[in-house]
């Protein structure tokens, strides 16, 4: 629902309290697969980092700041990383969408 980004401090992705288990637990699988890419991409950045690779090291943290959003949007859950952009716009991004009357 356009508009709805956040409401009570909710995600619209926030699973309802009635989900069905099959559905909980595949989210929980798929948050551990991108938390696993997040650690691997994080643990490559390091490494190039350590490499003296700064600009190689940046992109990965790039990436990881998008499985971490990913991770976030998937889950239902906050992701530091990602909370601040999503308050901070959530409203310019509303205003995108005309309001309906509801």
């Amino acid at each position: 629902m356009p508009g709805a980004t956040l409401r009570n401090g909710r995600m619209l992705s926030t699973p309802p309290p009635e989900e069905h288990p099959e559905a909980a637990a595949l989210r929980g699988r798929i948050f551990t697969d991108l938390d696993r890419l997040a650690f691997a991409l994080e643990r490559e950045a390091a490494e190039l980092l350590d490499g003296g690779r700064e600009p190689e090291s940046a992109a990965r943290q790039e990436r990881r700041l998008g499985v971490r959003l990913a991770q976030r949007l998937v889950a239902g859950v906050w992701a530091d990383e990602v909370n601040g952009r999503m308050q901070r716009w959530s409203a310019d991004y509303e205003s995108r969408f005309p309001t309906t009357g509801r």
